[in-house]
């Protein structure tokens, strides 16, 4: 005989060796038991917990001459010989899904059993099946002859009609356990002489996400790979995935806004092969791990792994982790239709590390100077430590941005002077922008830009829009950064002013008013802002003095 798969040869041959799904199991017995068996059942969850194999169980449960103690003796004839039964019919609805096929069953239904109690139909991936074959299958399946039990699989409960599902009863098999896998992976691996670390076997149960099946498969193509220790390394590179480590080193760029480490480390992800969407996932599930870890202190992880989740957690506030997984969920859907999934990827990751919401990691004691936000307005944040700090003020740097005036102003002026052919040459090279995605100098700028377009464009005035407020605040900062970008594409130093969605519904219905009534816009004359000031090497008193007492907090 040749090899056996390991998932084939460890299959559970009775309801106790069944893993993580005790309650379906707990009801399914008993009814065996007491001889309540239904005629139809319908088994849903995700793959590889244990569906058809509990089916499986249940045929010979029901045909076994002697079972004992509510299990199969596995002695009698039945059970010696149930995987080679005639009356233990197996049917693959993905391929078997037409109703020629389920008229052909309904015709052999009638047929008494030729050695067995029972006839068990096993119908597995049975949201395929059409919509003619179902409507087939249904008189038969609410009253089949009594020596014919009908069991039902599918991964997609929410594709089986309700006339169908209606006449059967329904048991949800739930993912496993990280826990319950990496138990059964150590039982195979002691009886298999398996040399495997535990960080390995936990990396495997991980990336199973809840399937025992998938998980004892790797287990048997780590095997093949390697005959000595396998380690949890060789896990990544027989997956194909990045390892946890360098998801660690990835988000240490995006915290530090390094963004030529950023466009490197993804470029070096492309080259290699790997799956982009694949990867964003595994970036979105070790956040998911250091959100766990952060909110409630709970481990998920074992090993050095755990130890790089928590030193995450203490340089990234709670907030920002929701706003990073939310970015990077939307990357999804739009990598699902690019042509360059890696380009977005590194645009999604500047765009990320220009948000300043992160935690110093120091373990040293800590005096934190806040600057609370007023009317919208961002002054600045720093936080400073030293061992032994009194009273001594680092830096403290007022961030430059246009004012509540001038912005007024450039709105105006750019609709005084708006003119639709501008704005169609605006746009028509607006694409070029991520030309300088790889440009040092603007890297940051581009990242920002991805999700701004130009709505009014006039002589020298530029107005942007962006879905958020908080975002166009950002990017006022950085406008005298932005006219640079958009003289080297365009040839013409532009005055912008980035407002959002709702502000520019606001300014829109404005001018339209203007224009019914006859008034025009003028340009007008902006007004000369002061400097950023900086207090550097000062005491606590300057920053009292500059800002008020309130914006104090002692850590």
């Amino acid at each position: 005989m040749g090899y056996l798969a390991l998932y084939r040869k460890y299959r559970p041959n009775s309801f106790e060796e069944v893993v993580g799904q005790e309650k379906v199991i707990k009801v399914i017995n008993n009814a065996i038991i007491n001889n309540k068996v239904s005629h139809a059942y319908l088994f849903s969850g995700p793959r590889g917990t244990g569906k058809t194999t509990t089916a499986k169980i249940i045929a010979k449960m029901v045909n076994c001459e002697s079972p004992v103690d509510g299990k199969p003796c596995e002695h009698c004839s039945s059970c010696i010989n149930i995987s080679n039964s005639s009356d233990i019919v197996e049917i693959d609805a993905a391929s078997n899904n037409g109703v020629d096929e389920i008229r052909e069953l309904r015709d052999k239904v009638n047929l008494v059993p030729t050695s067995s109690k029972y006839k068990v139909y096993i119908i597995d991936e049975v949201h395929m099946l059409t919509t003619q074959a179902f409507n087939a299958l249904l008189k038969t399946l609410e009253e089949p002859p009594s020596h014919v039990i009908f069991i039902l699989a599918t991964t997609e409960i929410y594709k089986i009609p309700l006339t169908v599902s209606s006449r059967c009863q329904k048991f949800q098999f739930t993912k496993i356990s990280d826990e319950q896998i990496v138990k059964r992976l150590e039982e195979i691996s002691k009886l298999e002489n398996i040399d495997i670390s535990i960080d390995a076997l936990y990396e495997i149960a991980r990336l199973s996400d809840g399937g025992l099946r998938d998980a004892i498969n790797l287990l048997d193509q780590l095997t093949a790979y390697k005959s000595d220790r396998i380690e949890l390394e060789d896990v990544y590179k027989i997956n194909g995935s990045v390892s946890y480590l360098g998801l660690y080193n990835l988000l240490l760029f995006v915290i530090n806004n390094d963004s030529s480490s950023i466009i490197d480390f993804v470029e070096d992800i492309d080259k290699s092969g790997k799956n982009i969407t694949k990867f964003v996932e595994e970036i979105i599930i070790f956040l998911k791990d250091v959100l766990i870890f952060k909110s409630s202190n709970r481990i998920t992880m074992v090993g050095e792994k755990n130890e790089k989740i928590k030193q995450i957690s203490e340089m990234i506030l709670d907030t920002t982790i929701f706003y990073f997984i939310n970015e990077l969920n939307d990357l999804l859907n739009k990598i699902k239709v690019a042509n360059y999934p890696s380009i977005l990827l590194i645009v999604s990751l500047l765009k990320l590390s220009s948000n300043n919401n992160y935690e110093n990691n120091n373990t040293e004691s800590k005096l934190s100077v806040k600057i609370e936000e007023k009317e919208d307005k961002i002054i600045s944040r720093e936080i400073i430590s030293n061992n032994n700090i009194s009273q001594e003020i680092k830096k403290v740097e007022k961030k430059r941005t246009i004012s509540d005036e001038n912005i007024e102003i450039r709105i105006n002026n750019a609709l005084a002077t708006a003119d639709k052919e501008t704005l169609i040459k605006i746009k028509s090279k607006w694409n070029k922008i991520s030309e300088y995605l790889l440009d040092d100098k603007y890297a940051m700028i581009c990242g920002l830009l991805t999700d701004v377009n130009p709505i009014v464009a006039g002589s020298k005035y530029l107005i942007l829009e962006c879905k958020y407020n908080s975002n166009s605040q950002r990017l006022n900062e950085l406008e005298k950064d932005i006219s640079l970008l958009l003289n080297e594409i365009y040839d013409t130093e532009y005055k912008i002013v980035v407002i959002s969605s709702d502000r520019w519904k606001i300014e829109r219905e404005k001018y339209i008013k203007s224009k019914e009534k006859g008034i025009s816009y003028i340009l007008k004359k902006e007004v000369e802002e002061v400097e950023s000031e900086n207090v550097k090497d000062g005491s606590i008193d300057k920053l009292v003095e500059l800002f008020g007492e309130d914006i104090i907090e002692y850590r």
